[in-house]
């Protein structure tokens, strides 16, 4: 079995460094790391953070598109790492300053198990061919990798855990209260279906992959293969919810086109799924069935995209999805019919990204982020009236001349760290951005030195040459990074 683990050299010279830091009347910074490159951190690959006893724990891609950890001790208020957990085997040497150049679909998901042992999936674009057949759909790049700390609560030691699929992308762990683990992704590139394997043995093994719902040829249409972006969550009790949309891949080729928004639910107990009127599916549910039973809102040509779903107290679902044209819109079961969708927040501005809150059926707080006349922003949008109405609430953080990058909320998010945040500032020549953690009271900082982690490699990077816009477009195209980004 593989492991990752820190050199003690490396490691002692980092205590000391801290040790150091803490000892000199340093500034304080916003943000906790300099080293988040490319695309760090979606809303697609989730939970990124986890706050488990007393400690937030936060995921994201640093250098050569590696997973890297960081920890938040509340008590104390000291930050432990980022210390690199594991390999991407898709990153690339030396740092590339061309977005066309990163894939980002291996960004981390964490969680944390019931004995406290933190696991991370990242990795892979579908999964190289060279792993053998994939049943569930199309290879693509990359390893699937599951990697666990070797001792419960500590991110300065890894092992690499060989009990997945080497097949998959967009890695979405659940939790259940009794602690049993569910890992879901799509199972190969973009012509692949969704699956789960699931854990009750806090991640040391796994059951074999669950299609759930299927990719095949579109009926009556040679050229186009039926495709979905799916997103799933806890609902009530021993149920899970999956939120997703409709994607008419081309084949041969691809695009970027998802139309349509769906929902339904497994009951973990029996595995089996129903739909939101509790009408049993059979899996995996393909296109006709998704349809014909699990179809919120049919939107013709406007494109949508996914955003997060949670259920209140009486089991019913809320639901957003982000139309770049429409902004953010908020669907609510009312227990007998979708209401009528309402706009959250307007395309003005860009970004609109993020995760919600129910404290009761007609009481939602949405944190999102949005640009604000060149201002990057996440602040709330609060609604009293089950969503008929929103208002624009307090920003929690913002940024000068810069945009974010932002994920679901934390899982089990102590009020101070509830989102974690990549600041892209808009006049910068390179790929590396600083990585926040917020909550109610703003960023949770720590000294610049302590919150350096880049050392030279900025240096190194102005001596190398970017490309043109017209040629890093090209090459995010073909690089398919278009597939969960607006």
């Amino acid at each position: 079995m593989n492991s990752f683990t820190i050199s003690a050299r490396r490691l002692l010279a980092s205590l000391g460094a801290l040790t150091l830091c803490a000892m000199c009347d340093a500034a304080n910074v916003d943000y906790f790391a300099d080293n988040g490159y490319g695309n760090p951190v979606s809303t697609m690959q989730h939970p990124a953070a986890e706050h488990f006893n007393g400690v937030t724990y936060v995921a994201y891609s640093g250098p050569h598109e590696d997973p890297y950890i960081a920890a938040y001790v509340h008590a104390t208020g000291q930050w432990i790492g980022p210390v690199q957990a594991g390999i991407n085997t898709m990153g690339k040497s030396p740092d590339q300053v061309d977005a066309g150049e990163l894939d980002n679909h291996g960004r981390p998901a964490l969680v944390v198990d019931r004995q406290g042992y933190i696991h991370l999936v990242f990795g892979a674009h579908g999964g190289d061919p060279s792993f053998g057949e994939n049943k569930f759909g199309t290879p693509g790049k990359g390893r699937l990798t599951h990697v666990v700390s070797q001792k419960p609560g500590d991110i300065t030691a890894w092992k690499t855990l060989e009990n997945i699929s080497p097949f998959g992308t967009y890695t979405q762990w659940v939790k259940l209260a009794n602690g049993d683990l569910y890992l879901f992704y799509r199972h190969g590139s973009h012509r692949s279906d969704w699956v789960y394997q699931k854990s009750t043995d806090d991640g040391r093994t796994f059951t074999p992959e669950v299609s759930v719902i299927k990719h095949k040829q579109s009926a009556g249409k040679p050229t186009v293969d039926d495709s979905w972006y799916a997103w799933f969550d806890n609902g009530n009790g021993d149920t899970i919810t999956a939120s997703y949309v409709y994607h008419p891949c081309a084949n041969p080729g691809h695009s970027n086109l998802r139309i349509n928004t769906y929902y339904m639910l497994m009951d973990c107990r029996d595995g089996s799924w129903t739909n939101v009127q509790r009408e049993q599916l059979t899996l995996p549910v393909t296109k006709e069935s998704a349809d014909k039973l699990t179809l919120i809102q049919a939107t013709g040509t406007e494109k949508s995209q996914h955003g997060t779903c949670h259920v209140d107290a009486d089991g019913r679902p809320h639901v957003y999805f982000r139309f770049p044209h429409g902004g953010v819109r908020y669907f609510r079961w009312d227990g007998k019919a979708w209401l009528q969708p309402t706009t959250v927040a307007d395309a003005s501005g860009g970004g609109h990204d993020g995760d919600f809150i129910i404290d009761s059926p007609l009481k939602i707080r949405m944190l999102l982020d949005q640009n604000q006349e060149g201002t990057g922003a996440v602040g709330w949008w609060n609604t009293n009236d089950g969503g008929r109405t929103w208002a624009r609430g307090a920003n929690v953080f913002s940024l000068k001349d810069a945009g974010f990058e932002v994920t679901t909320l934390v899982r089990n998010a102590h009020p101070d760290a509830r989102m974690l945040v990549a600041g892209k500032m808009s006049d910068q020549e390179h790929l590396y951005h600083h990585m926040y953690l917020i909550g109610d009271h703003g960023a949770l900082g720590r000294p610049e030195a302590e919150a350096s982690h880049l050392g030279d490699r900025l240096e190194l990077i102005k001596a190398m040459a970017k490309g043109s816009p017209k040629k890093d477009a090209k090459r995010k195209k073909k690089a398919g990074l278009n597939d969960d980004e607006p």
